[in-house]
């Protein structure tokens, strides 16, 4: 692979997305799900399975994202994004499930429309490069967006320090 050719074709991929603002995951996956024609399900699991903390999961209809529950914020949304980066660059699933584990996993869902699993620990070496870089490229897109509400002081006489302070943190923009 020719990572600078990888680097700007993750890029132009994520300047491409339609990301809400403010940033909700669920409406990102929502757009993102009807952009692909596929549902995208995010599911937070707690991952014990291999040491995993996330998976992507293809279905006859839907992609599945597990992720860990047991994690911060940030990095919930960071492995979201790097699933959603395999999705997006058509890596291919190496892991075939077998059948207890489908059914463990997509319960509901029939065992035969369980195509493969990729983990952490299934793909090739340029496929994470892909899927960890478009995960920060996203993380960097909506960390740059305004803040949702600028936080109000107890006491009046500081809304004018706070709205500084805000503003300094948020890079001028509102």
């Amino acid at each position: 692979m020719n990572r600078d050719q990888s680097r700007r074709e993750c890029s132009a991929l994520v300047a491409d997305l339609d990301l809400p603002v403010p940033f909700d995951l669920e409406d990102f996956c929502l757009r993102l799900g009807r952009h692909i024609g596929r549902s995208l399900v995010l599911m937070s699991h707690s991952m014990v399975i291999g040491g995993l903390c996330g998976a992507w999961m293809r279905t006859a209809k839907a992609d599945y994202v597990f992720y860990e529950e047991d994690t911060s914020l940030l990095h919930q949304q960071h492995i979201v994004f790097h699933e959603i980066g395999h999705i997006l660059r058509a890596h291919v699933p190496g892991k075939e499930l077998g059948t207890d584990l489908a059914r463990t996993i997509a319960a509901g869902a029939k065992v035969s429309d369980v195509f493969r699993v990729l983990g952490r620990d299934s793909y090739a070496e340029d496929d994470e490069f892909e899927a960890e870089l478009i995960a920060t490229l996203i993380l960097r897109r909506i960390g740059r967006q305004p803040l949702r509400e600028v936080p109000r002081a107890t006491d009046p006489n500081a809304d004018e320090v706070i709205a500084r302070i805000t503003t300094s943190l948020s890079r001028g923009e509102r």
